[in-house]
């Protein structure tokens, strides 16, 4: 059988991101009524690091259902959002014109977007759970940086990949898997993210194709499409719930007891 190509395994993921769009509308993790009564969507981390919007244009890649990008747009940025799910586009164009928030949304193949939208903006982000849909790094960051304008930024606020290498078993954290192995992931899934684990939404059955990088490799790519790195942070805080032994911090995040890994990271690199 002929092996499926990294176009393929985008376009599986597009139709798995269509299904989940609609499911999220009703997930704890998007609270998307919550949101709409005017709580800010962006986590601590993201705020931190995005730091004061207003009047900045910013383009969000990979925003799925929008909720960041027309939280950004409440405080005050001039906003974009892309997505390749079509659905989740759908959902987004929907929210802003309920709730009257002046943000466009594009729908594309991140690879893709170059072709479709014009253009540079003062900040452009990304935020959890992104990087892992992607097989081309240093594509990614090339066309990233081509919408960044001469002086403005892009950040970035991930899961941290070593987080991936755990399991909880027996109540402790366990070793499982390396880093530098089996870098391509497939799962069959019927049940989505968005929700704490004894609480996942669920969904039709779908495949879901994945691709893990390092901190390095990521950086790196940066550095490559001729960004200056300004500031690399490592915290022992995540956006959800991803292992039995998190607990959340009442924050809107969730650590593991005695802080022992980095959960999440994030970097800003200027043009």
């Amino acid at each position: 059988m002929t092996a499926m190509s990294d176009l393929d395994k985008i376009s599986a993921n597009q139709e798995g991101f269509n299904l989940r769009a609609r499911a999220h509308l009703q997930s704890s993790y998007y609270d998307v009524e919550k949101f709409k009564q005017g709580h800010n969507m962006l986590r601590r981390l993201e705020r931190e690091e995005l730091g004061d919007v207003r009047g900045r244009s910013l383009l969000e890649l990979q925003c799925h259902i929008g909720v960041n990008s027309l939280s950004l747009a409440r405080m005050g940025a001039q906003v974009t959002g892309t997505d390749i799910s079509d659905e989740a586009i759908d959902i987004a164009r929907g929210l802003a014109g309920e709730l009257d928030l002046d943000a466009k949304f594009v729908q594309a193949n991140l690879y893709d977007l170059p072709q479709v939208l014009d253009g540079q903006f003062d900040m452009v982000f990304t935020g959890y759970g992104t990087l892992s849909f992607l097989p081309d790094i240093p594509r990614w960051a090339e066309v990233a940086a081509q919408f960044v304008k001469p002086g403005g930024t892009l950040t970035i606020v991930e899961i941290h990949p070593i987080l991936n290498l755990f399991d909880s078993v027996d109540g402790e954290l366990r070793v499982v898997r390396s880093l530098f192995q089996s870098r391509q992931v497939h799962h069959e899934m019927s049940k989505s993210y968005a929700d704490r684990i004894e609480d996942e939404v669920e969904v039709e059955k779908h495949s879901i194709y994945g691709w893990r990088w390092t901190v390095e490799e990521v950086v790196n790519s940066l550095i490559a499409a001729g960004l200056t790195i300004e500031r690399l942070r490592e915290v022992p805080y995540d956006a959800r719930q991803r292992l039995p032994l998190m607990e959340s911090d009442g924050d809107h995040n969730w650590r593991i007891a005695g802080d022992p890994i980095p959960l999440s990271f994030a970097c800003v690199a200027r043009k």
